[in-house]
């Protein structure tokens, strides 16, 4: 209750309180580099190498996990014209290596500082955690804000429509409210019944950019294909989930106006963002400024790997996304494979997109991997592969009473414990599983089941 408190009260003032308040000074730092890259190449490269150089020299001094396990010198670093040359010196790493040993990546630096911790599922049901701290995470929206500011979208003036996991509500509250120049829309309730509601606030509204998950945003399109919308944004930001051709098209048709697509992970090794305007998609422009990204060839694939140039609290170097595509010189690729959009339907009918799922972060204290499987509307099982031994009543009830308070409004849920949970035909878990494929049977559902 307190923390959404000071949430509103931050958005409200927001826009009255001076950036150099709210911002740590590396956001103007990084702004300013980024603001002036595409016209010195020669600054750009400084940039990069000076911060790997940064990278490798706080990793081998000052977390474990490094200073163990590389044979390498801070003067070796700094003598090397070339740092890029160095990342041959770490081995490749793995999520699982990481959930393995976390205190042995967090930096000496930084214990017992304040810094926080927060753990992601992502798209595979295999946790991670990782350490933050507020300047990290103003670095992080440095970058956003110079790839929105070409958009002519500005976080203190510009009014946005919100779709995401952060707009979520109850089954019976109303899916839209305002949170300081943000339209928050719940992605559970884009549904026939809210209809008219969401479009009078959106017309009342008028957000000139819409950023969304690409499904739930396709989902409102579909919503309000034959309504008259009384404003036209100025550009649309999609994130978080990979977005299908036909949902591009669609949503283009719907608004005419640039769409910017972002790839990024929880790991911050990695960032690109794609676009699509006119019927023409340009592809991922990896940020070399944000991460050094670089392929590694698994059975046949290209993996995408990241090291992030600014995350000196834990510094993942070489860290494999579990993502593909094939980069080009120039940092491009033209699709990334290795994420699904996935989907659970609730018992009204509506479709939910899957990063909806929160999990708790003392649940990856106890399990390994983590499922949601659905085969009949409105019910959903949650798997669990303990980390050691067998779950305890605790741990489950847990795990269950968490959800619950999040969707028992929307599904019936159990937990269930597992030895495994399989690998798919790509050589990956998945957070969701579903038998439910198509969007008919959404629709279906939809006209059985009414509130």
């Amino acid at each position: 209750m307190l923390m959404g408190l000071l949430e509103r009260a931050y958005y409200i003032f927001r826009p009255w309180t001076p950036a150099r308040v709210l911002y740590h000074p590396a956001y103007f730092d990084v702004l300013s580099l980024l603001r002036n890259w595409d016209s010195d190449n020669d600054l750009l490269e400084k940039a990069i190498n000076a911060r790997l150089r940064f990278i490798l020299s706080e990793a081998i001094t000052h977390v474990p996990f490094y200073r163990d396990a590389i044979k390498l010198s801070v003067d070796e670093i700094n003598k090397c014209d070339t740092p890029v040359e160095l990342l041959n010196l770490f081995p490749f790493l793995e999520k699982e290596t990481v959930m393995d040993q976390q205190d042995r990546f967090l930096s000496d630096r930084y214990r017992g500082k304040r810094i926080y911790y927060v753990t992601s599922g992502g798209s595979s049901g295999q946790g991670i955690g990782l350490w933050r701290s507020k300047h990290l995470a103003d670095i992080e929206k440095a970058f956003f804000a110079w790839e929105r500011e070409r958009f002519g979208f500005s976080v203190e003036r510009s009014r946005s429509l919100r779709i995401g996991a952060n707009a979520r509500r109850k089954a019976n509250e109303s899916p839209i409210w305002r949170l300081g120049k943000q339209l928050m829309l719940s992605p559970y309730h884009v549904n026939e019944q809210w209809r008219e509601e969401i479009l009078n606030r959106l017309n009342e509204y008028k957000p000139e950019f819409i950023d969304a998950y690409p499904s739930s945003l396709y989902e409102l399109t579909k919503l309000l294909e034959s309504d008259q919308l009384d404003f036209q944004p100025r550009a649309i930001f999609l994130a978080s989930e990979p977005v299908l051709d036909y949902q591009l098209e669609k949503i283009y048709d719907k608004f005419r106006v640039p769409i910017s697509i972002n790839y990024g992970l929880t790991e911050r090794t990695n960032l690109a963002f794609a676009e699509y305007d006119k019927g023409l998609k340009r592809g991922y422009r990896m940020n070399p400024l944000y991460g050094y990204a670089e392929n590694r060839r698994v059975h046949g694939q290209f993996e995408i790997v990241g090291t992030s140039l600014w995350n000196d609290v834990m510094p993942l170097i070489r860290y494999c996304t579990a993502d593909f595509g094939l980069l080009s010189e120039k940092g491009e690729i033209d699709e990334i494979d290795g994420r699904a959009q996935e989907f659970l339907v609730d018992k009204f009918g509506s479709r939910i997109p899957g990063l909806s799922i929160i999990i708790d972060e003392p649940t990856w204290d106890f399990v390994k991997y983590y499922q949601v499987t659905q085969s009949q509307p409105g019910v959903i099982k949650i798997l669990l592969v303990p980390k050691r031994g067998s779950l305890t009543e605790e741990q489950r009830s847990y795990v269950l009473g968490n959800q619950q308070k999040r969707w028992g409004e929307f599904f019936d849920i159990s937990v269930h414990e597992v030895e495994n949970i399989p690998l798919t035909s790509a050589g990956k878990r998945r957070l969701v599983m579903t038998e439910i494929k198509s969007e008919k049977v959404a629709q279906s559902a939809n006209l059985q089941i009414t509130r």
